[in-house]
């Protein structure tokens, strides 16, 4: 209502301004009215009231007489006084008629202003109305997406079940075709199998007979020519144990002779170089010894020793001949042996061998 008055604002001035001057028309008559009733009825003030009907009541301001010029000014006729009583009714009658007018106009402006209030509350439900409408068709459309949502959503829990059930039926017809595939196979597999077991049988059963037969045969053959060579080997042995013994006897006596001749000159020769070979075995395990590097931990170290060489003291193999106590130690051994190549030469060729065997003892 305040937004349609602001927009009106030179109307609502014009009605103001209207409504002012018809209040001070009023004050100025009544005044008048007053004094003339008071004069001619000596005091007595005479009201008069009759019923106006507010529709027909003219509320529009009365033409203001145009102002003469002095020029064109006449003598002004001499005015008829009015009768007192009538001037009072007069009055009265115009009193009521603004009165009405003034109620009228206050009867209108109350009924717009309730008109308005009534359009702007018809707006405002509307409004209200339209908004609630408008929510309602909002949650309908969300009720809706979301049912929309969940049936899509059903539809593809129910699908995805579907294919995987229809997967799984496949997976389990494609496995229940590959087993029984599998199965035949291995049966077909098992009765060529059998089949070729039966046929290798046989024929190893019919090998096997035929080969027994042979080898009779030639076991026969065979012992009929042992039993014949066996006799002629008795008659030949029988001769050549009757020459060798003869041959013995004269060989006996002979070397009876040289061996107690040899013996004798073994002896000697064999404490030289029983003594010399000690003193090469040793130099040799000495030399092995100290290209020996100990391993951690290792203590109470004895294995024996296998070295093959060439006269030049060039190792051409050898063997640890059980183990020296770990295998970390039979390494460092080894690799001692690999470090000790060439070994010390023989001092003679009478003192020198090919393998030479020896106690790996670092700790003694």
């Amino acid at each position: 209502m305040f937004r349609k008055l602001a927009d009106n604002w030179r109307s609502v001035l014009l009605a103001v301004g209207l409504h002012v001057l018809i209040a001070v028309v009023l004050v100025v008559g009544v005044n008048f009215v007053s004094d003339s009733s008071s004069r001619g009825n000596h005091g007595q003030k005479i009201v008069k009231a009759s019923v106006v009907n507010p529709d027909a009541v003219n509320t529009d301001m009365p033409a203001m007489p145009e102002p003469v010029s002095p020029a064109s000014e006449t003598k002004p006729e001499p005015e008829e006084e009015p009768e007192p009583d009538k001037a009072a009714e007069q009055a009265e009658q115009k009193q009521a008629q603004e009165q009405a007018a003034r109620e009228k106009a206050q009867a209108e402006k109350a009924a717009a202003a309730k008109a308005e209030a009534a359009r702007e509350k018809a707006e405002a439900e509307k409004q209200a109305q339209a908004e609630a409408q408008r929510k309602a068709e909002a949650e309908r459309k969300a009720e809706a997406e979301r049912q929309a949502k969940a049936e899509a959503q059903r539809k593809a829990k129910a699908e995805a079940e579907r294919k995987a059930k229809e997967q799984a039926a496949r997976e389990k017809a494609q496995a229940e075709a590959k087993r029984k595939a599998e199965a035949e196979a291995k049966a077909e597999a098992a009765r060529k199998k059998a089949e070729a077991e039966r046929q290798a049988k046989a024929e190893a059963e019919r090998k096997a007979k035929a080969e027994a037969e042979r080898k009779a045969r030639e076991e026969a053959q065979r012992k009929a020519e042992a039993e014949k060579r066996a006799r002629e080997e008795a008659a030949r042995k029988a001769r050549e144990e009757a020459q060798r013994r003869a041959a013995a006897e004269q060989a006996a006596r002979e070397s009876a002779m040289r061996e107690a001749m040899q013996r004798e000159a073994a002896g000697r020769t064999n404490a030289r170089n029983s003594q010399a070979l000690g003193a090469y075995v040793q130099a040799i395990k000495d030399r092995v010894e100290s290209n020996w590097l100990r391993p951690p931990g290792a203590r109470n170290i004895s294995c024996k020793v296998r070295v093959n060489q060439l006269p030049g003291g060039q190792i051409t193999g050898f063997r640890l001949l059980g183990s020296c106590g770990n295998a970390a130690v039979d390494r460092s051994v080894e690799q001692a042996i690999r470090k000790s190549d060439p070994l010390p030469r023989a001092p003679s060729d009478s003192v020198f061998s090919p393998e030479i065997e020896f106690n790996f003892e670092p700790d003694q």
